[in-house]
C-alpha cells in the first residue's frame, strides 16, 4: 500500500476501535453482545497494531 492509504487506514481503525471502546461500556453485563464487541475490539487493535508496524 501507499503512504496515503496506509495512513488514511490507521485512522480509521483508531477511531473505530474508539467507538468499540464506547459501545463496549454502553452495554449491559447480561448480554453476550459484550463478548463480541470484545473480539472485534481486539482484531481492529491488532490490525492497528500491524499497519503501525508497517507490516
Amino acid at each position: 500500500m501507499n503512504e496515503m492509504a496506509l495512513k488514511t487506514a490507521e485512522k480509521l481503525l483508531q477511531k473505530a476501535l474508539k467507538e468499540l471502546d464506547e459501545a463496549y461500556l454502553r452495554l449491559p453485563d447480561v448480554d453476550n453482545g459484550k463478548a463480541y464487541l470484545f473480539r472485534g475490539k481486539e482484531r481492529v487493535r491488532l490490525a492497528l497494531e500491524i499497519l503501525e508496524k508497517g507490516v
